[in-house]
């Protein structure tokens, strides 16, 4: 009886050995596939035709076509980005999902804590840096300044009540005009909006007189006469727009620029990021997206993961230490 029960008992751990190599030689072939051997889900926190989306389509296209897949663009849109961030976090770390984030979404909106704050830094993992871009102070054509120091003097008179539409509580346009009511010492009323679109059609309508917007929403604008522009929010000229005075001529110091980047999940394999951070980059060195960035009023930057690291680390310090210093809140 009992050389029975030891023949069976051993005959059980002999089979879940058997099970167990079968399950790490069905792990090890599943984790020797080449990446990406599947379709890619990009997802994005912003409307579709914005310039987030236009982005994400763009290169898309360009890392589907050179890893031979497909990239699929999903548009998760609530709460600045975070509806879209939250669903990334949560899918398996395998470099199939993929996040577009801006600059606000690991920056800013860590530092206005809300119902559904969200802290990226602890749940993902930078890619790379994929492009950058500078904001544009626009001004309705009838607002009596046609500088940033006009502006700064008219703000200080007080004769007319000076308001600026933003695309967000919680984004770079913001700060921007928090900022610069700071150099200045005026003060202007915050109006945000759900995207640059609607503040720039409530500037043509006379709704608002200033507004910090992107180049591509607003220079086309100023080039057919429709309204002006007072200053770029670049620490020096905008290679694109020479002809716009950097605030920072102004009141020396001044710089807040806008950009998007690449993510993946937590726990993601390194050389699966390695991987996707060759892919992006090579697609940013082409003379075709170049152009396109171009148009788009952006410069692509790349680089490595840690570089990217590097970036969001320094402006999550400084934009922290602005959002404290200028009491900006949640709206």
């Amino acid at each position: 009886m009992i050389s029975d029960r030891l023949f069976r008992a051993k005959a059980r751990i002999l089979g879940m050995a058997v099970v167990a190599v079968a399950l790490l030689a069905m792990a090890s072939n599943a984790t020797a596939q080449p990446y990406p051997s599947r379709a890619i889900t990009m997802l994005v926190g912003y409307s579709a035709g914005g310039q987030a989306d236009a982005l994400a389509r763009t290169i898309g296209k360009q890392l589907g076509e050179n890893l031979k897949t497909s990239v699929v663009i999903e548009n998760k849109t609530g709460a600045n980005g975070m509806i879209a961030a939250q669903a990334a976090a949560r899918a398996e770390p395998d470099g199939y999902t993929i996040l577009m984030v801006t600059d606000a979404m690991v920056t800013i909106d860590p530092h206005l804590a809300t119902s559904n704050h969200f802290d990226l830094s602890t749940a993902m993992e930078p890619v790379v840096n994929v492009a950058w871009s500078p904001l544009l102070l626009a001004a309705a054509n009838n607002v009596p300044a046609n500088s940033v120091a006009e502006l700064v003097a008219l703000g200080k008179q007080k004769t007319q009540n000076l308001s600026f539409g933003s695309s967000g509580s919680s984004t770079p346009h913001r700060l921007a005009g928090e900022m610069l009511q700071k150099y200045g010492g005026f003060t202007m009323t915050h109006i945000p909006y759900k995207g640059t679109a609607a503040s720039v059609n409530d500037l043509l309508g006379g709704q608002i007189p200033l507004l910090f917007g992107a180049p591509t929403a607003v220079e086309p604008l100023a080039a057919a006469g429709k309204i002006k522009l007072l200053g770029v929010t670049s620490e020096k000229r905008f290679p694109l727009l020479p002809n716009v005075p950097a605030i920072s001529e102004t009141f020396e110091g001044f710089k807040i620029i806008s950009y998007i980047g690449f993510m993946l999940p937590k726990k993601t394999p390194a050389p699966v990021i390695a991987a996707l951070n060759k892919e992006v980059n090579a697609v940013l060195a082409t003379d075709t997206m170049r152009a396109w960035l171009d148009k788009q009023g952006m410069v692509a930057v790349g680089g490595t993961p840690d570089d990217f690291k590097r970036q969001i680390g320094v402006d999550y310090q400084a934009r922290g230490e602005l959002v404290r210093a200028l009491g900006i809140t949640a709206e």
